[in-house]
């Protein structure tokens, strides 16, 4: 082989390599993990959700509220949680994907130990690295979900938006 020849291939083996790592990141379906990631959610297993969550996550559950940060922490926090929740069914209507970032429109509806049902419509933001949630933002009414827990009915405009067709 000739020096020329030689440095040409070797200087484009560098960009090839760059190129398939790229090509392999871009090829992560970032929906398919989230659904996943609610599937486990809504079965109540929280090791299996905790499987897509990164070590170092920064969990909003509620944006207003101080994060929770790292994956001992969620957990923590989710199984109090869980432990307040039935008939989990976590549903999203609309998502959409940019880059690295999963947006979500969904409502939680669950029904608490007391028996109360909560039905909590939310937007959601996550972002991943490599094929773990990094970052976790739930934005949502507060003052609604405390109302509802407590018992208050459900409001007819809150029912309807509960029940459009959902993803999953």
């Amino acid at each position: 082989m000739d020096r020329r020849l030689f440095m040409q291939a070797s200087a484009a083996v560098p960009m090839l390599a760059a190129g398939a790592a790229g090509a392999a990141t871009a090829t992560l379906d970032y929906f398919a993990i989230t659904q996943k990631m609610i599937t486990a959610w809504r079965g109540k297993d929280l090791e299996g959700m905790l499987v897509h969550i990164d070590d170092d996550i920064v969990w909003h559950s509620h944006v207003g509220s101080p994060p929770i940060v790292g994956k001992a922490a969620m957990r923590e926090f989710a199984a109090k949680l869980t432990a307040q929740m039935n008939d989990i069914k976590w549903r999203i209507f609309e998502t959409a994907t940019n880059g690295n970032r999963v947006f979500l429109e969904g409502v939680d509806d669950f029904v608490t130990n007391e028996g109360r049902r909560v039905v909590q419509p939310y937007a959601g933001v996550l972002v991943f690295k490599d094929a773990r949630i990094v970052e976790w933002r739930d934005y949502f009414d507060r003052a609604l979900f405390d109302r509802l827990k407590a018992g208050e009915p459900m409001p007819d405009y809150l029912q309807a938006l509960a029940d459009r067709p959902a993803l999953f």
